[in-house]
């Protein structure tokens, strides 16, 4: 009986270690719920490729911005005349088609963690995307800091 007993409040332990294990790290992801997504003019691509670029970035987001909340994101003509260099630039060299967004997110009290000032607001943070031949159509390279 003493055997059945240890076997039992074992599993329960177990059960109750990694549910708790699983809800951390699957519920603790960067917040991309109400993100307010400006589109304005474009000359070099429709709503539906700016939406796709969104999507990359909010997944990318989801997974490295832990603690962190999205809160707008950002491509017009504006944004376009800001980075047109720097995009022709990677054409050139990369010979891959560059778009650059730009968002908007704030951070909670774990952002330390990722190296960022906790509970502050980052403004103009910029993403750098390639356009990949996936249904997708956009992949985050890198976030912030450049390509």
């Amino acid at each position: 009986m003493k055997k059945k007993s240890v076997f039992f409040i074992v599993c329960i332990i177990m059960a109750v270690s990694i549910t708790a294990m699983i809800s951390i790290l699957l519920g603790h992801k960067g917040n991309t719920a109400n993100v307010n997504r400006v589109i304005g003019t474009s000359t070099l691509y429709e709503e539906e490729q700016i939406n796709k670029a969104f999507d990359a970035v909010e997944n990318k987001f989801k997974s490295d911005f832990k603690g962190c909340t999205l809160t707008e994101l950002r491509y017009d003509k504006g944004v376009e005349n800001k980075f047109v260099d720097e995009m022709q630039r990677y054409q050139t060299l990369h010979n891959r088609e560059l778009m650059i967004v730009l968002s908007d997110f704030v951070t909670d009290r774990s952002a330390g963690a990722l190296g960022m000032i906790p509970n502050e607001t980052y403004t103009d943070w910029s993403w750098s995307l390639v356009r990949v031949e996936d249904p997708h159509g956009w992949e985050v390279v890198e976030g912030g800091w450049g390509y």
